[in-house]
């Protein structure tokens, strides 16, 4: 419910933009609130990974969706006109700063994507398209940093075009898990693949 909008917004369909800030309320809530409350139940449950993916992406949105409300001050502080914060949108600096928050979210993927190889397919290729999506994200944000905007407009769209593909992956995922939960009789496979590397304990 967050990831899909906000791709087709950093496509610019539609005429869409503002880095989606008018689904503030949407990153927050359907977002960072149901992913944080699905991380508790996971880790009550004592499933360790999908508790930390889900309260660190829970807070990867909570965080987001704060950089977007002026209230927090994420893009007046670079403001050169105190009375008019959204002047921070047009600064370096704060693209350049927001683009090295990407780029380490690009880094937890590859962490997350390591770690998936114990689960399941869908799980392999989400973290594994994440992956570029935040580094192309952080690069489309690098070279505003520099105004190289047609090269940042581009990398955007990429980043942008792999983050509706992850989603596409997410909507099978859950609709999955959703069958599987009603004991529906016919289940969308997700390819377990906790066989493919032994663990450690075997």
């Amino acid at each position: 419910m967050c990831t899909t909008p906000l791709s087709m917004i950093l496509l610019g369909w539609e005429g869409a933009g503002g880095l989606g800030a008018a689904n503030v309320g949407t990153y927050f809530y359907l977002g960072g609130l149901l992913l944080l409350l699905g991380g508790v139940g996971e880790w009550i449950l004592g499933n360790t990974f999908p508790a930390v993916v889900f309260c660190q992406f829970g807070g990867f949105w909570f965080a987001y969706g704060a950089t977007l409300v002026p209230g927090y001050g994420a893009y007046g502080a670079y403001s050169v006109d105190a009375n008019n914060p959204a002047e921070g949108l047009k600064e370096s600096a704060f693209f350049a700063t927001f683009a090295f928050f990407l780029f380490a979210m690009a880094l937890l993927c590859v962490v997350f994507f390591v770690a998936s190889i114990r689960t399941n397919v869908l799980f392999f290729l989400i973290f594994l398209l994440l992956i570029p999506t935040f580094c192309c994200l952080a690069g489309s944000f690098f070279h505003l940093s520099h105004g190289n905007t047609g090269s940042a407009a581009t990398l955007q769209k990429v980043g942008a075009g792999i983050l509706l593909a992850v989603s596409f992956l997410a909507w099978y995922t859950f609709t999955s898990l959703i069958l599987l939960s009603v004991d529906f009789p016919y289940v969308l496979p997700l390819g377990d693949l906790p066989n493919l590397v032994k663990g450690a304990k075997k």
